[in-house]
């Protein structure tokens, strides 16, 4: 093999490297932040770097599927589902006529509406809610603010 293919090859070898490259969503990126993506039911969100060591779990009913997140607390008062985890917020999918029969935004704040292929291409409702009252242990790391940028990093790109 000559220069110009070992070159051409190396540069190729390197250039398919870069291209696959992800982050991590277990780990925070570069500016602390969390980049969850989820294609199976098609939506990213980009979680705070106060969601350090955080969950996340599925649950499907007929009318919509949830998909919790959950943080560490030490609050043991605060009631949990998981132990030693505070459920800080939850992302509700809805099918569009599901939604709309439901009564649309109660609890739930909409972040937005998709039509996908994993949903047999019926348009899907994406909904948000955030905990009621934080575990004391967050108090002091909870705000609107962070609510606001976790609904601003969502996309269903």
């Amino acid at each position: 093999m000559g220069k110009v293919e070992l070159i051409i090859s190396l540069f190729f070898v390197l250039f398919l490297a870069g291209c696959g490259k992800e982050p991590i969503m277990d780990q925070p990126a570069q500016d602390g932040k969390f980049y969850y993506r989820n294609k199976d039911l098609g939506f990213n969100l980009v979680l705070p770097p106060e969601f350090l060591y955080y969950q996340t779990q599925r649950k499907e009913t007929p009318d919509y599927i949830d998909l919790e997140f959950f943080v560490p607390t030490n609050d043991t008062g605060y009631p949990q589902e998981v132990p030693s985890y505070a459920k800080p917020a939850v992302v509700r999918i809805f099918d569009k006529d599901d939604w709309e029969r439901i009564g649309g935004e109660g609890i739930f704040q909409k972040l937005g509406e998709k039509k996908g292929w994993f949903s047999g291409g019926e348009k899907k409702v994406y909904s948000i809610k955030f905990w009621d009252e934080p575990p004391v242990d967050w108090l002091d790391r909870w705000s609107e603010k962070i609510e606001q940028e976790i609904i601003g990093g969502f996309s269903t790109r």
